[in-house]
């Protein structure tokens, strides 16, 4: 995972789909006293984000709840709640690629106005002093994460790109914020999915063993 939890964290994820990003790091933390909120303006995949944590046997430890990040404010929950955010916000332009036949996922991939500020404000807001958050952002807008992020009180301290072949450049970056923190910043080596044959490579399998489940493409 490119964030660990602490042992007791509180963690908020933001846009949670079916859960896939929460309910794996708790899954792969089951010795440690984690509880997720995961919140999602589609109420279908709150809906299977539920499921799933029933699936797994997560759900004492879950709470899926419909609503948007533009809704995480006072009225909604305490600020300063959480020690951990995860966030891997719609970021794609309209417009950009094929759309998904599903209205959820158009939603899910496609980002409208100021989505990536709305997501950051939410978690600002709702991170306690120091929390942090993992973020899943595209290499090509790492410009617009940094420039909202510092109004948002997150501060990026580490950059990792992730590149589909060391041959391409980098599509992804996972980024570590923290709320209040300094100005340093560390960008470690890249992560590489797959190899020349497109088969996932041993860094990736260790980086997240779940990856294991799609062993291979094209």
């Amino acid at each position: 995972m490119f964030i660990l939890p602490g042992k007791k964290d509180r963690i908020l994820d933001l846009g949670c789909g079916c859960g896939v990003i929460g309910l794996g790091m708790l899954l792969a933390h089951v010795d440690k006293e984690l509880h997720l909120v995961g919140i999602d303006s589609d109420p279908e995949m709150v809906r299977c984000a539920r499921e799933n944590s029933i699936r797994l046997g997560l759900e004492e430890k879950t709470s899926f709840i419909h609503m948007d990040a533009a809704d995480v404010n006072s009225r909604s929950m305490s600020a300063e709640s959480f020690d951990l955010v995860l966030m891997n916000p719609p970021y794609r332009r309209p417009g950009s690629g094929r759309p998904p036949q599903h209205p959820g996922k158009t939603a899910a991939t496609f980002a409208r106005n100021s989505r990536t500020e709305l997501f950051l404000k939410a978690a600002g807001f709702a991170l306690k002093n120091l929390g942090r958050a993992g973020i899943v952002f595209p290499a090509s807008r790492l410009d617009e994460l940094l420039l909202h992020s510092s109004s948002c009180r997150l501060r990026p301290k580490i950059v990792r790109p992730v590149l589909g072949r060391p041959d391409k450049p980098a599509s992804l970056v996972l980024v570590q914020a923290r709320k209040n923190a300094g100005q340093e910043m560390v960008i470690p080596p890249p992560l590489v999915l797959y190899d020349e044959h497109n088969t996932l490579t041993r860094q990736a399998r260790e980086f997240c063993p779940f990856l294991e489940c799609n062993p291979g493409r094209g």
